[in-house]
């Protein structure tokens, strides 16, 4: 199979879910293919791997729980027929959505795969070589490289025929400084949906801004305790938006009552200037993707709209017992993996304030930036997000830098004090996130800078 034709895996699979008859069942089929290359080096080791075409299918069908089959690329597909069961009138145990078709594959500007591994490492070593001579107070540099390509091809017998071909790129970056004994460290990640062009946006400026930062943070004193006014950067208010908030909003959860917010559906749990979205259909973000792993369309999903709970995170069959509508949020790390409900781009909208005008109204508070530690509690709804630095706000003026800095407390407290919420655009960071402590999937958070009174933070 995995050397077979787009068409050819096209036309085997429509064989398959002909077998079964939409009215009595529900059925769909996926091909995944993944093949990535990793380069990392620290001063003590440079190691690389790289796997090509790592191939898969699995079949499913809905009898009231899902039936799976999975098999490798080179497997029987025979054996799909024989373990899922042909039945009868259990069509209607999952809601049944309108058909599409599409083919479509993102080329990058620079293909990774014409590039030579050797070129790729070059590549990495130019990165580290320039960090470690940037400064005597540079100790340690670590600089991972990882690029992905991913294809998918589903068919299901509601006349789904899909396929997409995607190539995920990221690039991070520590470089560790020490003074005296004093040892910290900032860091810089780029990502996206995009090719060996990623590098064209890291050069020596952007490397030095980056050493800058690191060097920044042996500087940087412990952050006050108590209840601040705080402002949070993109990667802190991502935080927020993915671990704190969306993990609660997995309709999985709400179904297994282990969220705090299946009570507040429609209602307020946010500042009425606070909207949050998780928007599959982003062009070129880590987490985007044209449709899920269950052949539902990526789409636009308001979670909160101007503080008011609109919406939950679904997949199909938790769309179906909740009579709701799928915005593509079905996946699976692999053809070996469940389809869990996942987050995929969750970020907060953008608002009316300046930065500096948000920075100027404050007499005393705490600036979070570099979010870097999360924890989810969808069962309590307590809040535990931890920024790399911060600065301290004195008479409306950024002062001192803080080191790592914690915010804790309740969730929706902290997003009902919300005040003011910045016009900058949109800023996402992207990353993984697993279901627990698996099944890993590429994602993206962030937002703009938001401004809240009266919220609790300490040394992180």
């Amino acid at each position: 199979m995995s050397n077979k034709s787009h068409d050819e895996i096209f036309s085997d699979f429509e064989e398959i879910t002909n077998h079964y008859n939409r009215s009595d069942q529900y059925f769909d089929i996926l091909y995944d293919s993944i093949s990535s290359t990793i380069i990392a080096k620290t001063p003590s080791a440079e190691n690389f791997s790289v796997n090509t075409k790592k191939s898969g299918i699995v079949a499913r069908s809905f009898l009231g729980s899902w039936k799976e089959v999975a098999i490798e690329a080179n497997g029987d597909l025979n054996n799909i027929k024989t373990k899922i069961p042909k039945v009868s009138n259990k069509g209607n145990l999952i809601a049944e959505f309108d058909g599409w078709s599409l083919n479509k594959e993102i080329k990058p500007k620079i293909d990774p795969i014409k590039v030579p591994i050797d070129e790729k490492i070059e590549k990495v070593r130019e990165i580290y070589t320039y960090l470690k001579n940037s400064d005597d107070r540079i100790i340690n540099v670590q600089v991972k490289y990882l690029e992905l390509l991913i294809e998918r091809i589903f068919v299901n017998n509601e006349g789904c025929k899909l396929r997409q071909v995607i190539p995920r790129t990221r690039v991070f970056v520590i470089p560790i400084a020490k003074e005296g004994s004093v040892v910290d460290y900032d860091y810089f990640i780029k990502s996206g949906e995009i090719g060996f062009e990623i590098f064209d946006s890291i050069d020596n400026a952007v490397l030095d801004q980056v050493v800058k930062n690191s060097l920044e943070m042996l500087k940087a004193e412990l952050p006050p305790a108590g209840r601040k006014t705080i402002i949070l950067d993109p990667k802190m208010t991502g935080l927020i938006a993915h671990e704190s908030f969306g993990h609660g909003l997995e309709a999985d959860q709400i179904l297994r009552d282990r969220s705090y917010l299946k009570q507040h559906l429609n209602k307020q749990v946010a500042s009425e200037i606070c909207s949050i979205y998780d928007t599959p259909s982003l062009e070129k973000k880590l987490g985007s993707y044209f449709f899920d792993d269950e052949g539902i369309i990526a789409g636009h999903n308001i979670l909160v709209e101007n503080g008011i709970l609109k919406n939950f995170i679904y997949d199909r069959r938790t769309a179906s017992e909740l009579d709701a509508t799928p915005q593509g949020n079905g996946r699976r790390e692999s053809f070996a993996h469940p389809v869990n409900v996942r987050m995929s781009n969750t970020y907060f909208g953008s608002g009316d304030y300046e930065l500096e005008e948000m920075i100027s109204e404050i007499k005393e508070g705490v600036m979070l930036v570099h979010g870097y530690f999360g924890m989810e509690d969808p069962l309590g709804g307590g809040m535990q997000c931890t920024s790399k630095k911060g600065y301290l706000i004195e008479n409306g003026e950024r002062t001192k830098i803080l080191k790592a800095t914690a915010l804790s407390g309740d969730v929706l407290e902290m997003l009902k004090n919300i005040d003011a919420v910045s016009k900058d655009t949109l800023k996402l960071d992207g990353g993984t996130c697993g279901k627990g402590s698996e099944d890993m999937v590429p994602v993206t958070s962030g937002g703009s800078y938001i401004r809240a009174k009266n919220v609790l933070v300490s040394p992180g």
